[in-house]
């Protein structure tokens, strides 16, 4: 109802506020799930909302994925919708959040790396699934780009960086595979790379945090013509995204009918490094487009929706996650809001 008073400015008076477009790509994000909220699909509503982003001409897609995530992200033709932080300024004089990913993804002897002015947060808590990792094409660009991975070195890049715990002088060389998702070695584990890091940061970080970009139009409008009946349509917007991903076009190029096939993630459940309980096998209904959501939106937080829109989060295995239940698609009533509204009743299941 708000959208038609809604200003269609997106000059830097409107950056970080809801104008049209950001409005229109919150309902787009809604109808794109309303099969899961309401049990009835509205691909055509969807649609038609990306479309009205689309033919409005307003943005479009950064020939440098990465541009969309640097420090000065603001300067993004594809972000649609941020929401600023500031390297020292809180929103409200220190009380309020900031912006810490690199302190609970990155090592502490990381700083040697990076010159950061302090040390993130011990041996970092933030790592990469390694099968998520595996299921990359080595050629993707958004691998390497996105994920610090391998030996570390000081910002030379000569000299080496070394463990500080568990590990102490060993050079601090982060290991892909993981032994399960309870607990990990100091070293285990890619870390977040993707939101840039300045060298020389302090505590917190500058970058804006992208909620909604144009690239997230175009994949809900992908996966609009997919699920009706449009693959070919479907596979060229893919292709399109895909190719600022590979320098080899070829590589980059995705068809319909392979957008219809199963999912290449080597599902199931890990102890010790290796798969012990594969669980359900079962193919994914519009699997390699569920692969391709997670190539292309690692880390910018709509994983576990797009998961349980293709079915998967209360049916596979992963590291340490189990089915446990469908109703998890659902989160609980915070017991504070139960508390203060004796109206509310808590969720089915988590009575």
């Amino acid at each position: 109802e708000a959208i038609p008073d809604l200003s269609e400015d997106t000059s830097k008076k409107m950056y970080a506020r809801f104008n049209k477009w950001a409005a229109k790509a919150l309902l787009a994000n809604i109808y794109l799930n309303s099969e899961v909220y309401t049990g009835t699909a509205k691909w055509t509503e969807c649609l038609a909302e990306c479309n009205d982003i689309i033919n409005a001409g307003k943005y479009s897609l950064e020939s440098d994925y990465f541009s969309n995530f640097k420090i000065l992200n603001e300067n993004s033709k594809e972000n649609i919708f941020t929401v600023p932080f500031d390297e020292w300024n809180s929103w409200s004089g220190g009380v309020a959040p900031q912006l810490a990913f690199l302190n609970f993804s990155l090592h502490s002897s990381s700083k040697a790396t990076l010159n950061l002015e302090s040390s993130p947060w011990g041996a970092g808590g933030f790592k990469a699934n390694p099968q998520f990792i595996d299921s990359y094409d080595p050629a993707d660009l958004r691998l390497k780009g996105s994920w610090f991975m391998g030996p570390q070195f000081a910002a030379d890049g000569v000299t080496p960086v070394y463990c500080a715990y568990e590990k102490k002088g060993q050079q601090l060389i982060f290991t892909k595979e993981l032994p399960d998702g309870i607990y990990t070695a100091e070293n285990e584990g890619y870390r977040m790379k993707k939101y840039e890091i300045r060298n020389g940061n302090p505590l917190f970080m500058g970058n804006d945090v992208v909620f909604f970009r144009y690239g997230q139009v175009l994949m809900m409008k992908a996966e609009c013509l997919l699920r009706s009946g449009q693959k070919d349509q479907a596979a060229q917007i893919v292709t399109q995204i895909r190719q600022r991903a590979f320098t080899d076009p070829a590589k980059a190029t995705v068809t319909g009918a392979q957008l219809e096939g199963n999912t290449c993630y080597n599902y199931g459940y890990v102890e010790n490094y290796k798969i012990v309980d594969k669980g359900d096998q079962s193919a994914v209904k519009y699997g390699r487009f569920l692969d391709e959501l997670g190539w292309e939106f690692a880390l910018e937080n709509f994983r576990r929706r797009d998961l349980i829109r293709f079915g998967v989060f209360t049916t596979k295995s992963w590291l340490s996650h189990r089915p446990n239940g469908a109703y998890r698609t659902v989160f609980p009533i915070p017991q504070s809001a139960l508390d203060s509204n004796p109206k509310l009743v808590q969720n089915p299941n988590y009575q």
